[in-house]
């Protein structure tokens, strides 16, 4: 028996637990610790209603099986479970009555109820789908009404025991004999009650009254009817903050069958009401409403499964459910966050290229991987809901077609500065002798090119007069020319040389420093069309490529 319930229990943990994993690894977007911490609690959580589990249900079952000496239950219609009032009467010999249409099995007390359907769902969990219950009241048996009362209140809390232990309400069936004239079986199930006879079809109560043999009974009949509905429906069915109500299936009630007690309840009602007293009653044997068993037909039905696994599937569609929302939430992540850089991209003027750059970069990481999804099959917490990564990989495949870089800055003149005290004597223009080797190292760069323009201009400081200023710079300026075009066989139409004298300082004059930085002769290239042509070069392209400005001193 152990092995039974324990392989049962650990199944259906291990799908819970399989199923919560499922949801939290692959669908809720946060970080690896909370999911590993998750999975931890998740585990010792299981394991430790796996243990409180299998103890309980192994006393359950030790418990229910010695409840009761259950029969083997293998039919198919439903099976009331009988409780109330004088059930020797009806199960004389056998504590279980079988008709072609269901089964009656006597529960004897109501408040074994939930013991015999724990039984039940322990030997036959199958037949717990089945099972009914119909209280058999005898109100002339009962000295006092409270006392039947609180037996009604005992069936209200049995059916909320039973109801948390199978996971659904039974039908409750209220059956009830009354000392009277003798009447069949009538069987109020809505707002038309029908008769029923023991050896004759079911007829309309409407249709049955009229007969002159049952006019005498109306009286005590309509009685009955209002005992039922004030006293035992009433109590099963009044609101209560412990115990939920009892909504009745239906009602069977005949009179003329139980004897007749003057200190009962149901004679003493009917005497308050009436002035009406019987002294006898029928000798006939106590017969089952069977007719009741074709209401409840509709409603008895096998069960797949026990409440454990009613519960697992519930919990399986909540979390495929919670896997479907999580999905739809991440999709629309995904889109508002490629939409957001849209935006971005379409807010900034193409001209602002700092600020497009870092936006197109942003483009870029959003359509890799989207494009890494599409070759390697997206997330599975995307895939349950709508996907819309090719329709946003072509947004951003358009968004990035229309980027236009920037422009090519202009190229920007190399100007190569020499200090002119190197090169010459105070007020000469005449080349020292030991000029040479700086002149090379300094000039590397300056290469004659098409389209290019060596500008050669010399400047001095402010001592002595502008004229004399004036016409040295120029002379130094020619001095260097003439070197570079003798010494790299450079054609003259490649230079230009100029003269600004003081004009120009890129110092103070009031300090020697600085008229020492003035002292100097420039060589730049500047960009011009048709400038320096050598013999046999073709015509200079108007694409100028740049030059970066270097600053050389000595």
């Amino acid at each position: 028996m152990r092995r039974s319930v324990i392989i049962p229990v650990a199944l259906h943990t291990f799908a819970a637990v399989a199923t919560l994993l499922w949801l939290l690894w692959y669908f809720i977007p946060t970080g690896h610790v909370f999911k590993g911490l998750t999975t931890v609690l998740i585990l010792l959580l299981a394991g430790w209603y796996l243990f409180k589990s299998c103890r309980r249900e192994q006393s359950v079952s030790d418990a229910a099986v010695s409840a009761a000496d259950l029969p083997l239950l293998d039919t198919q219609g439903p099976v009331v479970l009988v409780c109330g009032d004088r059930l020797d009467t009806l199960f004389q010999e056998s504590p279980l009555r079988k008709t072609a249409q269901g089964w009656w099995l006597r529960a004897d007390d109501v408040s074994r109820l939930t013991d015999v359907v724990r039984s039940i769902q322990t030997q036959f969990p199958r037949q717990v789908g089945q099972l009914s219950v119909m209280y058999h009241c005898l109100p002339d048996h009962h000295q006092d009404e409270a006392v039947l009362r609180s037996t009604l209140k005992t069936l209200r809390q049995q059916s909320k025991q039973i109801k948390s232990l199978t996971g659904f309400t039974l039908p409750v069936v209220v059956s009830a004999e009354f000392s009277g004239p003798e009447t069949p079986w009538i069987l109020v199930r809505g707002d038309k009650p029908i008769v029923c006879p023991a050896n004759d079809s079911p007829q309309a109560f409407i249709d049955w009254q009229q007969a002159d043999d049952n006019i005498v009974a109306l009286p005590a009949i309509s009685q009955a009817f209002s005992f039922i509905r004030n006293t035992l429906t009433d109590e099963l069915e009044k609101p209560d903050r412990l115990t939920p109500p009892v909504r009745t299936f239906s009602v069977a009630m005949r009179l003329g069958t139980a004897p007749p007690e003057t200190q009962s309840v149901w004679s003493h009602w009917l005497f308050s009401r009436t002035c009406l007293q019987f002294t006898q009653h029928s000798n006939r044997v106590n017969l089952f409403p069977d007719a009741v068993l074709p209401l409840l037909a509709p409603f008895s039905s096998t069960v797949q499964g026990g409440q454990r696994t009613r519960r697992l599937v519930l919990l399986m569609w909540l979390c495929a459910l919670t896997a479907l929302g999580i999905s739809a939430l991440n999709n629309r992540d995904l889109i508002r966050q490629v939409s957001t850089d849209l935006q971005r991209w379409n807010a900034i003027p193409m001209n602002h290229y700092r600020p497009k750059a870092e936006s197109l970069a942003a483009l870029k990481q959003d359509a890799l991987l989207l494009e890494r999804w599409q070759r390697q099959g997206e997330p599975l917490r995307y895939s349950l809901g709508y996907y819309p990564g090719q329709r946003l990989w072509l947004a951003l495949q358009q968004a990035i077609d229309t980027w236009t870089p920037p422009p090519a800055p202009k190229p920007v003149p190399k100007i190569v500065r020499l200090d002119s005290m190197s090169l010459f004597d105070s007020g000469k223009s005449v080349l020292k002798p030991g000029s040479t080797k700086m002149l090379v190292n300094s000039l590397v760069g300056i290469k004659a090119k098409p389209g290019w323009l060596i500008v050669v201009s010399g400047h001095t400081d402010n001592t002595g007069s502008v004229q004399l200023n004036q016409t040295l710079s120029l002379q130094r300026a020619e001095a260097v020319r003439n070197w570079m075009r003798d010494t790299g066989d450079v054609p003259e139409s490649c230079f230009a040389v100029q003269g600004y004298g003081d004009s120009r300082p890129i110092a103070s004059n009031d300090t020697p420093d600085g008229r020492a930085h003035n002292r100097r002769v420039e060589i730049s290239l500047v960009p011009q069309a048709d400038a320096c042509r050598l013999p046999g070069a073709k015509h200079a392209s108007q694409d100028v490529r740049d030059v970066s400005t270097e600053e050389m001193e000595k």
